[in-house]
């Protein structure tokens, strides 16, 4: 019967797949059947899984709204719309994530992807999330109740995997119970150890071999009178022989016995989270979160160490009310951040004598009012946050405070599609300096003027249109299209002693800072994206195409002479963008469902940045052989035709230079799950 319907709609679909080759001009990508919440980007999770991603990067890489840049675990970086992911809002459970370590290093994100409940990127203004400079991402894990299924109360969840490319071995095991539906605990311990992996050519990219450690314990008690408290412990380790910048870093060459070594580094991030909300009535909605970030890396070759701490607390309340014809959420509340920094005394060979050694601290008190009201077919949101800063480095203590005010509203032209618009500030007074960088402070020298927060301005514009029953009874179909531009200004950059021809370092090399100002320079990300999606039954397809266009930021980072490289694409925003994804699956059988995925991006070619498109092709499958079954089965293979490719996200080690990281060949995955 399921196969009967599929053929009605064989007909509407049979032009498209025999003009393959016109049609994927068009705009692609792959949604729920649910109703897509409007300035939102939702993750599926279960075709995540389905795709055996191996890390949370793994989970940005099929929208067209996101890139992955890096290629080696220990320097991949997220980009929303241009904007590089320490720029964003990025939590865990509520704890702060994705800080920035040293010079060519990603962001420290980690997390088992099989144990996330909820990924909301989000990105339209709200005031209640600080720091979102280009928007947010908001991962929730799962809690023992979500793995108790058919009135399970206990049980335990094996998995294992293998890939073949860089001979990947991975594990997890979980074990869960839940106590009167309403109190459950459950604890996970999984793994991945990676060699070496080989791009398009077969060529072993060195330096990207590593072993990642995931541990959680979680306890939730949900709808105890009127209570929910979730406490949640979580760590995520990865171990490699890495380089600590250079420029190999960026490229994967290495020399054993020459000037880019290895060296063993341990990266550990550690969350602890306490969540209550407390929903006695529409007018008492308490939400709190108290949280904890600690990072710590481990430079065994080198016997140095470092640590950031950020400590976090979050209490808002939400009023549900009508007035007359009105619908209203008033949602007050305030927010403390505050983040240490100390390390080794680690200075640069050439700056022993000028330097000394002093931790870097900054504090973040906020209050914040974000509402909607509901008028008939029309919702407005509004809302406004007040920052007030503390910075404190070895160059002194800097002070600063702002009002973030936003304002939006989607309304609905017919019963089946909307049109929606937002502006709004956001503003952080510490991010893109790695903290590793704030260790090492010129003596007796001090801020060259005020500093001031970094500030961002956001602007979307968008239609959307979703129907059912469009070609044959209880198919979906859904479209959006928007415009959108994020301008960041007031960056806090760095300056080092190592100064040539008038142009001096950030911090490269591990030299020493003299100082830390407001860079002159603006960074702007703009652009349009297209996203439609149709479902029928067994069968899903979807396309999204998004064009971005970023302004480059041409200063000399490194301080050397026809080097030029561009600091922006580390650790602001990505070059110009043009990609196009088409998701499309079916359920062949009660038991068998199978996933296709195009890759494709535009080549670039400016005065900044010179790189090949490229095409790629991933195919999953997911086998369980019956509902009651204990045993599912996964199978993979990306990068199907072995294409040879580097993100352009991913950093050169020269401007315009042909050396940069490719990404992995093709690889074959395997894995098996068994719940009991």
């Amino acid at each position: 019967m399921k196969h009967k319907k599929f053929i009605k709609i064989i007909p509407l679909f049979l032009p498209a797949l025999l003009l393959g080759e016109v049609t994927i001009l068009d705009s692609i990508k792959i949604e729920e059947k649910t109703e897509k919440k409007t300035n939102s980007i939702e993750i599926d999770l279960e075709k995540i899984e389905q795709t055996q991603a191996n890390s949370l990067f793994d989970l940005f890489k099929k929208d067209s709204s996101t890139q992955v840049g890096g290629a080696a675990s220990n320097t991949q970086r997220i980009y929303l719309r241009g904007v590089e992911s320490s720029n964003l809002n990025i939590s865990l459970d509520g704890a702060k994530q994705g800080k920035n370590i040293f010079q060519h290093r990603g962001n420290e994100l980690g997390v088992n992807p099989d144990l996330l409940k909820v990924v909301d990127v989000k990105t339209s203004p709200d005031a209640s999330k600080g720091g979102a400079l280009g928007g947010s991402i908001q991962m929730s894990t799962k809690d023992a109740q979500d793995f108790a299924k058919n009135d399970k109360t206990k049980g335990v969840i094996l998995k294992t995997g293998y890939n073949t490319n860089s001979n990947t071995k991975l594990g997890s095991a979980t074990a869960y119970q839940v106590i009167d539906k309403n109190f459950g605990i459950y604890t996970n311990i999984s793994g991945v150890n990676n060699d070496n992996y080989k791009d398009g050519k077969n060529n072993e990219v060195y330096g990207t071999a590593y072993k990642d450690r995931d541990y959680l314990l979680k306890f939730s008690m949900l709808d105890v009178k009127e209570q929910d408290l979730k406490i949640t412990i979580n760590q995520n380790e990865n171990s490699g022989d890495f380089q600590w910048g250079r420029l190999g870093s960026d490229t994967g060459i290495h020399d054993p016995n020459g000037s880019n070594p290895l060296e063993k580094i341990i990266s550990t991030t550690t969350n602890y989270t306490i969540q209550h909300n407390y929903n006695p009535s529409n007018l008492i909605n308490l939400d709190s979160d108290l949280n904890l970030t600690k990072v710590e890396v481990d430079r065994k070759t080198n016997k140095k160490k470092y640590e950031n701490e950020n400590i976090g607390l979050k209490v808002q309340n939400h009023f549900d009310f009508d007035i007359s014809n009105t619908k209203n959420r008033v949602s007050i509340g305030t927010e403390l951040q505050n983040e240490d920094t100390k390390g080794s005394f680690d200075p640069n060979t050439l700056d022993v004598a000028i330097t000394k050694y002093a931790p870097t601290s900054s504090q973040n008190k906020a209050l914040f009012i974000q509402n909607q009201t509901t008028i008939n077919d029309l919702n407005i949101y509004y809302g406004l946050r007040f920052d007030d800063y503390e910075f404190e480095t070895g160059l002194g203590k800097a002070k600063d405070n702002t009002f973030s005010p936003n304002i939006g509203f989607d309304y609905a032209l017919t019963s089946n599609s909307l049109v929606y618009a937002n502006y709004g500030k956001s503003s952080r007074m510490s991010g893109i300096i790695p903290f590793t960088w704030l260790t090492n402070i010129k003596k007796d020298t001090t801020y060259s003027k005020d500093l001031e927060a970094e500030k961002s301005a956001r602007y979307e514009v968008g239609y959307k249109y979703t129907k059912q029953n469009t070609f044959v009874n209880d198919d979906y179909i859904g479209f959006d299209m928007n415009i959108f531009k994020t301008n960041i200004k007031d960056l806090i950059v760095s300056k080092d002693v190592r100064c040539v021809a008038g142009v001096c370092g950030s911090g490269e090399g591990g030299r020493t800072l003299q100082d830390i100002y407001n860079s002159s320079n603006e960074f702007e990300s703009k652009g349009f994206e297209i996203k439609t999606i149709y479902n029928y039954d067994i069968f899903t397809t979807s396309l999204s195409y998004t064009k971005i266009d970023a302004s480059d930021i041409t200063d000399n980072s490194t301080g050397y002479i026809g080097v030029n490289e561009q600091s922006s694409i580390r650790r602001i925003g990505a070059y110009d963008s043009k990609k196009f994804v088409w998701n499309t699956g079916i359920e062949l059988t009660n038991s068998l469902f199978v996933d296709y995925s195009l890759n494709a991006i535009k080549g670039i070619d400016n005065e900044f940045l010179k790189r090949a498109g490229y095409v790629t092709h991933d195919v999953s499958m997911k086998y369980k052989p019956s509902i009651s079954s204990s045993w599912t089965y996964f199978a993979a293979v990306n990068n199907l035709t072995d294409k040879y490719y580097g993100s352009h996200s991913t950093i050169a080690a020269t401007n315009n230079a042909d050396s940069y990281r490719r990404e992995m060949g093709r690889d074959f995955r395997i894995s098996a799950k068994y719940e009991f």
